[in-house]
């Protein structure tokens, strides 16, 4: 088996939704370029996508993000909240 490297694990992750876990942070986005020292993630934006450069040298961990489901105001996906039997129970007395 070969020892495999950050720039090897990296470039398998190249044009897919990643995360990247940082000393400064952690940072959410597509996966566009594998440099020598840097990254360059293409993050969602509030109004449009920003595109940030971080050192590889400041990461801890950088993972494929599976499954993005749209979160509501208050965190849960749609169809997370099931109503349960006592729920139904205590709403009509």
């Amino acid at each position: 088996m070969s020892e495999l490297n950050f720039h090897q694990i990296a470039h398998e992750l190249l044009k897919k939704e990643v995360e990247v876990i940082t000393l400064q942070g952690d940072f959410v986005g597509r996966l566009l370029e594998v440099g020598r020292d840097v990254i360059v993630l293409e993050s969602r934006g509030r109004v449009r996508p920003r595109v940030l450069a971080i050192r590889i040298e400041t990461i801890v961990a950088i993972f494929r993000v599976e499954n993005l489901v749209p979160r509501g105001p208050f965190g849960f996906g749609p169809g997370e909240i099931q109503d349960s039997p006592e729920h139904d129970e205590s709403s009509s007395h």
